[in-house]
């Protein structure tokens, strides 16, 4: 059977380019699998101090590119993007975040809770050690520091 150049080539051109593709993104789903599950807010600041608030604990869960939890006073959600190539450290944005509107008890935690909020929207880094039991995000002015809950899946 006889080939012709044209189409080897062509074929060549289109393994040489999938690769890298096929590569990139399961970099990108191993990453976001680092982060799936239920996560607890361990330590954290912004430009105003510490984010703890020891009477209501906060969590963040990744499921898929959604995430989810407990603010100090109410639950939310969002939608989640991870940057090109991001492994279990790299970019991250949330997406418009969605709250109950229940009132704190104390005025206190309702300014804790919006400046929560404003962490996250201010995170544009994630961060996942190796042994998988902490994750910290990072942005301008903002640290915010979580361990895997105890009720971890899998």
């Amino acid at each position: 059977m006889r080939t012709r150049p044209g189409i080897t080539l062509a074929m060549f051109g289109m393994l040489a380019v999938s690769i890298p593709l096929l590569s990139a993104c399961a970099g990108l789903m191993s990453g976001t699998s680092a982060l799936q599950g239920e996560w607890v807010l361990t330590s954290g600041s912004d430009t105003q101090g510490a984010l703890i608030d020891s009477a209501q604990p906060v969590t963040l869960t990744f499921d898929g590119d959604a995430v989810s939890g407990q603010a100090p006073c109410n639950t939310y959600s969002a939608s989640v993007a991870r940057g090109p190539g991001a492994g279990s450290t790299g970019p991250l944005e949330f997406g418009g975040i969605a709250r109950t509107e229940m009132a704190c008890a104390e005025q206190q935690q309702n300014e804790l809770e919006a400046r929560y909020f404003a962490a996250l929207e201010a995170a544009d880094s994630v961060s996942v050690s190796d042994d998988g039991e902490t994750l910290e995000l990072t942005g301008d002015g903002v640290f915010v520091r979580f361990e895997r809950s105890e009720t971890r899946e899998g």
